[in-house]
């Protein structure tokens, strides 16, 4: 007798753990009144663009929405509540916000009907402008004179004899005037590959790669200063480090 009870209860729990892992089905019932709507070209500085969809209960019963599922934390969406009833409309409003997204776009939205069993697929796209950011969003460390970079410590990992690392440093002149910027090695290690000067014009933003191949592998952590010399004045160091590579 409990043998049977038990494996009541194990065939009904099987059953409802089956219907929870079956998978929505594509409701034709419910029909946009387009599939992508495409924003064309957007600026970057007018902030985010909204569309609506209107989609329409093709259907003999109400069906109602039960979420709206995006990817992107730069995507947002607000939808009809109420059951829509057959022949009505429901909506089902878009939201993207173009900030630090420059390029283009393309964006799925899913929407989910009748508790999530069945589903309608949406996409908006299109291109956006990017705009000049202050040089401190990407640029935090100022060095003086007008000159910020990304980093201020350039951190090579632990590197085994002939291997190599690259580092992407960025600067940007923040000041009116072009500026002409060297780069002097305390003490002088010529192993480290980088340029020897670049000029940057007015407002100009660049990007140099550093590179370095171990020719020793390091068994304490160790750094060297790189002091940057705009126009002729010496500036705060860069700092480079290397970790040591540990004991076998």
């Amino acid at each position: 007798m409990l043998n049977r009870l038990y494996l009541t209860v194990y065939a009904l729990i099987c059953s409802l753990v089956g219907l929870a892992q079956q998978e929505p089905v594509f409701n034709k019932l419910f029909v946009p009144d387009q599939k992508v709507h495409d924003f064309g070209t957007i600026q970057e500085k007018d902030g985010p663009v909204s569309h609506v969809f209107l989609l329409t209960n093709k259907g003999s019963k109400p069906l109602a929405i039960s979420d709206v599922s995006v990817w992107c934390g730069c995507t947002t969406t607000e939808f009809s509540k109420e059951p829509i009833r057959p022949g009505q409309t429901g909506r089902v409003k878009v939201t993207f916000n173009p900030s630090y997204r420059p390029g283009k776009f393309s964006k799925e939205v899913v929407v989910l009907t009748e508790d999530g069993s069945s589903y309608v697929r949406l996409w908006v796209k299109g291109t956006v402008v990017g705009m000049q950011h202050p040089v401190t969003d990407d640029h935090p460390y100022s060095f003086g004179e007008g000159l910020y970079m990304n980093l201020q410590v350039l951190p090579f990992r632990a590197l085994k004899r002939g291997e190599q690392q690259t580092i992407e440093l960025r600067l940007a002149n923040d000041s009116p005037r072009s500026m002409t910027i060297d780069f002097l090695r305390q003490p002088d290690n010529r192993v480290l590959q980088m340029p020897e000067r670049i000029t940057l014009k007015p407002g100009e933003r660049r990007s140099v790669n550093v590179s370095y191949k171990a020719v020793r592998e390091h068994r304490y952590k160790c750094h060297i200063d790189i002091v940057p010399r705009v126009n002729g004045k010496a500036l705060k160091p860069l700092r480079v480090t290397w970790l040591p590579v540990p004991k076998s």
